[in-house]
């Protein structure tokens, strides 16, 4: 689960009113989601493009875009990584957004822990975070996780530098769905809706013609379906000690309709995709004003 500051006031481009019914209304139904998994393709599908382009020159990159494990310290992650940021400085501007998305791949494997007292371990640490401080990268702190994470630089990096490329567009979308936090610890506070909201709408203002169109139209209608759903979070419920429904009850109906539109419009922007099936699912639910359990763009960090 996934958090932003918290906030009665809406953003722009959020629904305003009509505001829902008092928070004293009968429970309403649940529509369990049984699985969120629309995305899996589109991240894969980035993995092919990066291999695709890269592989010949960095043939230890298929392993690591292959790999699971997070938080390491070993090679060929960290070799791979520094192959491929010096090689960025070398490259045309358009070969760059490639080679900074491929390093973001290796760089989520490496961490340390910098609570392990072994003097060899404290000093790999040490000179991990001043290897990453030399490409502007970081490292910081997850108390709960228990050690020091790469918090995706170079995801943000790409969107800044080369926001009208295509690899910019795809970042883009990455960042979205984390709620536009990449952060392990919810660091932007528990409400990501309303930030997801404004990206994601002014993302379908201003590129009319993208191809990821209908991911990002997806995303939005996610957003204000969850806007409605944490409005109607029942007491006692699993996510009651963390979620307060009254910070998302004005504009929650409008809210609902928003996502509504936007779940209809995927349907016509990517027939036959996972982000189709998955809009189909959840429409009649929320039509039927069911509320939705599977807590998108609220971050919780415990």
């Amino acid at each position: 689960m996934v958090a932003p500051q918290p906030s009665t006031t809406p953003s722009i481009g959020a629904p305003s009113e009509p505001s829902s019914p008092p928070s004293d209304v009968p429970g309403r139904p649940i529509f369990h989601i049984l699985e969120r998994r629309h995305l899996d393709d589109f991240r894969e599908d980035l993995k092919k493009k990066v291999l695709g382009e890269l592989a010949p020159a960095f043939p230890e990159l298929q392993t690591v875009v292959n790999d699971r494990g997070e938080n390491s310290s070993e090679p060929p992650y960290q070799r791979v990584l520094f192959q491929l940021l010096e090689e960025a400085k070398k490259v045309p501007a358009d070969r760059r957004p490639a080679m900074l998305f491929a390093a973001d791949l290796a760089a989520s494997h490496v961490g340390c822990d910098k609570d392990d007292t072994r003097e060899e371990a404290r000093a790999d640490c040490a000179r991990l975070q001043s290897d990453l401080t030399r490409y502007n990268l970081t490292l910081k702190n997850d108390e709960l996780g228990g050690g020091l994470y790469y918090p995706h630089d170079l995801l943000w990096r790409i969107w800044e530098d080369y926001p009208e490329t295509a690899w910019g567009e795809r970042v883009f979308v990455l960042m979205l769905d984390r709620g536009w936090d990449t952060s392990a610890t919810c660091e932007k506070g528990e409400d990501q809706i309303r930030e997801v909201i404004r990206q994601g709408e002014a993302f379908l203002r201003q590129r009319p013609g993208s191809p990821y169109r209908g991911v990002v139209t997806l995303l939005v209608a996610e957003a204000y379906a969850s806007w409605w759903s944490l409005s109607n979070e029942p007491a006692g419920s699993g996510m009651s000690a963390y979620v307060d429904p009254k910070q998302f009850q004005e504009g929650a109906e409008a809210a609902r309709r928003k996502a509504i539109d936007y779940f209809g419009e995927v349907l016509q922007l990517a027939p036959g995709t996972g982000f189709c099936r998955f809009a189909l699912e959840v429409l009649p639910p929320l039509r039927d004003q069911q509320v939705l359990d599977n807590y998108r763009f609220f971050c919780v960090y415990d």
